[in-house]
């Protein structure tokens, strides 16, 4: 069967950034159906939608430019396409842009990925002068704790730029490796943000930076 793919960017904005990845999924492929996608599928006894997402978004995480390939069994329009999910479209699931992509195209590989954090005009000098403090460090080790378990990482060679401007607004970039990556909340805990997100506060992934 010959199958054709699209690349498209979509935002999770609102209360919807309160679903877990797993449930966006399945949201996806609600919204699929209801537009009567002609969708390539798995194979095997519970086949599924082929549909790739370039990153997982954590929860409680808002996000403007997530990227997903679909595989289609017919060439569809992007506008066309785009259209059709924008209508069954829940509210906060955001439909940014589509457009073709080769048959033989490789899954999305994430390189980066940018994020912004509002920080409140009392706690800013404080972080502004421990971002100076990491920025300027060949390597800064965080601890992550689990239930079960605890493991470091080197967070400096994860953070490709990072500043807060003017306006209270954090804003930084990290690195995307297969081999593991830093999280948001590791910066904003080097920062002494973290406790931030327990008061309502929230993290937005403004862009997944992928390799061409």
């Amino acid at each position: 069967m010959t199958t054709t793919k699209v690349r498209l960017r979509f935002g999770k904005r609102g209360d919807l950034r309160l679903i877990s990845h797993h449930d966006l999924m399945r949201c996806l492929e609600r919204m699929l159906r209801r537009a009567r996608v002609p969708m390539a599928t798995t194979q095997g006894f519970n086949p599924r939608p082929r549909m790739t997402f370039a990153l997982a978004l954590g929860l409680g995480i808002e996000a403007l430019r997530e990227v997903v390939d679909l595989e289609l069994t017919e060439p569809w329009e992007p506008s066309v396409l785009l259209a059709r999910l924008e209508a069954g479209a829940p509210p906060g699931f955001v439909w940014v842009d589509a457009s073709p992509l080769p048959t033989a195209a490789p899954a999305p590989r994430p390189r980066s990925a940018v994020y912004e954090f509002p920080v409140p005009a009392d706690r800013r000098d404080a972080a502004r002068e421990a971002l100076a403090r990491l920025l300027a460090a060949e390597s800064r080790r965080v601890v992550r704790r689990r239930a079960d378990r605890e493991s470091e990482l080197d967070l400096r060679p994860h953070v490709l730029s990072a500043e807060l401007a003017g306006d209270g607004v954090l804003r930084f970039r990290l690195a995307v490796a297969p081999e593991g990556s830093a999280r948001p909340e590791d910066l904003l805990e080097t920062l002494a943000l973290r406790d931030l997100l327990d008061q309502g506060i929230f993290l937005t992934r403004v862009d997944v930076e992928i390799d061409a």
